[in-house]
C-alpha cells in the first residue's frame, strides 16, 4: 500500500503543477491566446483523470495481489520455460542419468526428515519430507546439480496443488547480499523476468508462495575456497534470516562440494537445511545411459570394456559425471554428409590422454569443434569465430567475479549474459558515450530542415540542445526495456485500465489541443478534435500501450515470459510504435496547420524521438527542443509537449528504445577495428544458435554457458 500511496501523492502533485502551469499561461498570455472555456474543460478533465487513476490503481493492486491465482498463472509459465531449459541441458534429449545422492549432515541445525540416500527420480518425495523445506545440493563439477534442481522443480510443478509455492530458479551470481535482502532481490527478479507488477511480486514473496531455487553459490566468488568476508558467506547470512513465520523460509541451494565445505569449515552453512551430495556415476549407470542415448551402443564397447577393467583409471574419472558423459556421446555420435561417423569413441583410449583433465579438455575441445563444424550446411559460423566470440564472453564473465566486478552501482554477473547490459565489456564509458553520439547524430539528421528552412544559427542551437538531451538519454547506466502488451478487457484489471485510458486520453486530448491549439483551429473545432484524439489515444493506451509509457516496472503488468533476444527487439519496436501512434494522432492538425509534407515529417520525427529513448529528453528540454521554424510552423510542431512538461519532469517520462540503442552502441564498440574483444554484429542471433547446438542455455532474460566447466575451459585453454 505504500507504493500506491506514493503513486497517489505523485499524481496529486502533478495535478497541482498542471493547474499552476495553466494559471500561469492564462496570466502571462491573456485570454487572447488561452481560451477560458478551454481552460475550464481541461481542468475538469484533469480532475476526472486523477480520480479515475486512483480508482483504477486500487482495483489493479487488489487484482494483482490475489496471490493464489497469480501463483497458479506463474507456475504454468515457469513449467514451460524450465522444460525447455532441461531439454537443452540434456542436449536435446529427454533421457538423463538417474544420479544418486547421499545425505551429508551439517555441523548443526539441519532439517528434519532427511533420508540417508536418494535418486534423481525420488527428489520430489525426498524434498517434501524435509521440515522445513530447505535443501542444499552439492557435488563435483559436472555432477548434475543444476539438472537435479531442474528435475526437482518440474516434479514439484507437475504435482503442484493450489496454494503450493512456485519454484523459481535464480542465478546467485547476480545477487548482492551486502546491499539487498533476499526478499527484495526475489521481487526484482520476478518483476524483471516474468514482468509481474512489483506489488504482485512483493505479495507472492511476502506470502512465501515462491520457492527460491538458488543456483551457483560457488559462482559468487573468484576463490574456490570462500570464507568470512566473501559474497557467498554474506549470501548464506541472508538465507539464514529468510523466515516464514517462526521457521526458516523454504529454499533450494546448489553449490560445488569443495566451496561449500570451505564455508562450513569457517562455520558458515545454510541453517535448518539438509545437504545432499551427488555421488559419482556408477559403472552400471554409465552402461545404462550409453545404451539409452547412443545411436549405436556397440561402437562404445571398447570404452565400456576399459571402464570395467579400470574402474578407478583416468578414463573412468574423466567420464565420472553426467555432463562429461553427455559431451562424449554428443561429439562421438556426429555423422557426416554421407551418413558415416565423424569420430570413433575408441579415440578416448588414446595413450596421450593420460589424466582426467586431459580427457576433459579433449572432450570440450571436440564439443566446440563439433558444434561449429563447417562440414554441415547448417553451420553459419566458422570454428574460429565461435571459439573467439565465446572466449571473449567467458573471460568477461570471469572478470566480473573479481573485486572490480561492480559498475554504476550494480554487481555484474559472473554467469549471466543480458544483451542490453553487456556494455561494461567495452569499458565503463565507451558504450555510453557512443550511445549519446548515436542519438545526437540521428536527431541532428532529422532536424536538418531547420538549417534549410530557417537559419543555420537555429540549427546550431538545436544541435546544442540535442547534445544535452543525448546526455540525459545516455547517462543513465541501466536503461529498462519496454514492451507492447495487449490487455484483455475481459478481466477486471483490464477493464479498469481501459476506462482509465479513455478518461486520461480525453483529458490530455482536450487539454493539449484546446489550450495549445485552440487559438489556431478555434474553440469548437479544438473541443471536437481534442475529444476524438483523446478517445482514440486513450483506447490505444487502455489496450496495452500504457505498459510502455514509463520506464519504471510499476506500470507493466504482463505475466508473460520475456526472451533474452526479444527484450532488445521489443524495446525498439515499442519506441517506434509509440512514436508512430503519437505522430499519426496529430497528422490531421499538422496537415491543417503546416501542410501534408510537414505533417508526415512530424510522424517520422516522433518515431525517431521515441525509438531512441527521446521521451525523457523531451521531458526536460520541452521548452526549446527542436525549436526552429518556417514562419514559426515547425516551432508549433512540438508545442503540445509543453503541456506534458510537469509530468515528464517528475521522471515518469518514457525512455523508450534506450535499452535497444544502448545495445546497438555496445555492438559498435566491439568491432574488430576498434576493440581487441570482437563480437558478432548479431550477437543475440549467435547466442540463440549456440543454445540450439548446446553451447549455451537461457536462464530468464539471460544467456548462460551450458556448463561452468565449459566457461572455464574457454578462459584457460588456448584454441587448437
Amino acid at each position: 500500500m505504500g507504493e500506491v500511496r506514493h503513486l497517489w501523492w505523485s499524481w496529486s502533485a502533478l495535478t497541482l503543477m498542471a493547474v499552476g502551469v495553466a494559471v500561469a499561461l492564462t496570466v502571462r498570455a491573456g485570454t487572447g491566446e488561452v481560451d477560458p472555456a478551454g481552460l475550464a474543460v481541461g481542468l475538469f478533465g484533469l480532475m476526472l483523470a486523477v480520480v479515475s487513476l486512483r480508482q483504477s490503481t486500487r482495483a489493479q493492486v487488489s487484482q494483482d495481489t490475489d496471490t493464489a491465482e497469480l501463483a497458479d498463472r506463474l507456475a504454468i509459465g515457469i513449467r514451460k520455460r524450465e522444460e525447455e531449459a532441461r531439454r537443452r541441458l540434456l542436449g536435446g534429449s529427454d533421457r538423463t542419468i538417474d544420479v544418486a545422492f547421499t545425505f551429508r549432515p551439517s555441523p548443526a541445525h539441519h532439517a528434519a526428515g532427511a533420508a540417508p540416500h536418494g535418486t534423481l527420480e525420488e527428489a520430489a518425495a525426498y524434498y517434501r519430507a524435509l521440515r522445513p523445506g530447505r535443501l542444499v545440493i552439492t557435488g563435483a563439477p559436472g555432477a548434475g546439480k543444476t539438472v537435479l534442481a531442474l528435475h526437482l522443480m518440474l516434479l514439484l510443478l507437475t504435482d503442484r496443488a493450489p496454494g503450493d509455492p512456485v519454484p523459481v530458479r535464480l542465478s546467485l551470481s547476480t545477487f548482492d547480499p551486502r546491499r539487498d535482502k533476499l526478499e527484495k532481490w526475489l521481487v526484482e527478479h520476478l518483476a524483471r523476468t516474468y514482468r509481474l507488477h512489483p506489488s504482485s511480486a512483493a505479495a507472492l514473496v511476502d506470502s512465501r508462495r515462491i520457492l527460491p531455487v538458488l543456483d551457483g553459490l560457488d559462482e559468487m566468488d573468484d576463490s574456490g575456497t570462500p570464507g568470512h568476508g566473501s559474497r557467498a558467506a554474506a549470501a548464506l547470512e541472508r538465507m539464514n534470516t529468510y523466515l516464514h513465520g517462526t521457521t526458516k523460509g523454504q529454499l533450494v541451494l546448489t553449490c560445488r562440494s569443495a566451496p561449500y565445505e570451505a564455508l562450513a569449515g569457517a562455520e558458515l552453512w545454510a541453517q535448518d537445511a539438509s545437504r545432499i551430495d551427488i555421488v559419482p556415476v556408477s559403472l552400471a549407470a554409465t552402461v545404462e545411459f550409453v545404451s539409452a542415448r547412443a545411436h549405436n551402443p556397440a561402437r562404445w564397447e571398447p570404452v565400456l570394456d576399459e571402464l570395467r577393467a579400470s574402474p578407478a583409471g583416468p578414463l573412468a574419472q574423466g567420464l565420472s559425471t553426467p555432463w562429461r558423459l553427455t559431451v562424449a556421446l554428443a561429439v562421438h555420435d556426429e555423422r557426416d554428409d554421407e551418413g558415416g561417423w565423424v569420430r570413433d569413441p575408441a579415440d578416448l583410449l588414446d595413450p596421450a590422454l593420460r589424466t582426467p583433465a586431459q580427457i576433459r579438455d579433449h572432450l570440450l575441445n571436440l564439443f566446440i569443434f563439433a558444434a561449429a563444424s563447417t562440414d554441415g550446411a547448417a553451420a553459419p559460423y566458422t570454428r574460429q569465430q565461435v571459439r573467439t566470440w565465446l572466449t571473449v564472453l567467458a573471460r568477461y564473465l570471469r572478470a566480473n567475479n573479481s573485486s572490480a566486478g561492480e559498475v554504476a552501482g550494480r554487481r555484474l554477473s559472473g554467469s549471466d549474459l543480458v544483451l542490453h547490459e553487456l556494455w561494461p565489456l567495452t569499458g565503463r564509458r565507451r558504450a555510453r558515450t557512443v550511445h549519446v553520439l548515436l542519438v545526437v547524430a540521428v536527431w541532428a539528421a532529422a532536424d536538418l530542415s531547420a538549417a534549410f528552412l530557417d537559419e543555420w544559427s537555429v540549427y546550431a542551437t538545436n544541435v546544442t540542445l540535442m547534445v544535452l538531451a543525448g546526455l540525459l538519454v545516455g547517462v543513465p547506466p541501466w536503461p529498462v526495456p519496454s514492451r507492447l502488451e495487449r490487455v484483455s478487457v475481459r478481466t477486471p484489471a483490464g477493464r479498469s485500465q481501459f476506462v482509465n485510458g479513455l478518461v486520461g486520453g480525453l483529458f490530455w486530448g482536450v487539454l493539449v489541443v484546446v489550450l495549445d491549439m485552440g487559438n489556431v483551429v478555434g474553440l469548437a473545432v479544438g473541443l471536437v478534435y481534442g475529444s476524438v484524439v483523446g478517445l482514440v489515444g486513450g483506447a490505444m493506451v487502455g489496450f496495452g500501450l500504457a505498459g510502455v509509457l514509463s520506464d519504471t516496472p510499476a506500470v507493466r503488468r504482463s505475466h508473460g515470459n520475456a526472451s533474452p533476444r526479444g527484450m532488445v527487439r521489443d524495446d525498439l519496436v515499442a519506441g517506434s510504435a509509440i512514436g508512430l501512434a503519437v505522430g499519426l494522432v496529430f497528422v490531421p492538425f499538422y496537415w491543417f496547420a503546416l501542410g501534408p509534407v510537414l505533417a508526415f515529417g512530424a510522424v517520422f520525427i516522433y518515431m525517431l524521438l521515441f525509438g531512441l529513448g527521446g521521451g525523457r529528453a523531451l521531458a526536460v528540454l520541452y521548452n526549446r527542443l527542436f525549436r526552429c521554424g518556417y514562419r514559426s510552423a515547425l516551432d508549433t510542431l512540438f508545442r503540445p509537449w509543453r503541456t506534458f512538461g510537469p509530468l515528464f519532469r517528475t521522471g515518469a517520462g518514457p525512455a523508450l528504445g534506450a535499452a535497444g540503442v544502448r545495445y546497438a552502441a555496445f555492438l559498435l564498440c566491439t568491432r574488430p577495428w576498434w576493440s581487441d574483444r570482437p563480437l558478432p554484429w548479431r550477437l543475440g542471433r549467435f547466442l540463440d544458435w549456440c543454445c540450439d547446438v548446446g553451447l549455451t542455455r537461457t536462464a530468464g532474460v539471460a544467456y548462460q554457458f551450458r556448463h561452468r566447466e565449459l566457461q572455464d575451459f574457454l578462459c584457460d585453454v588456448p584454441a587448437r
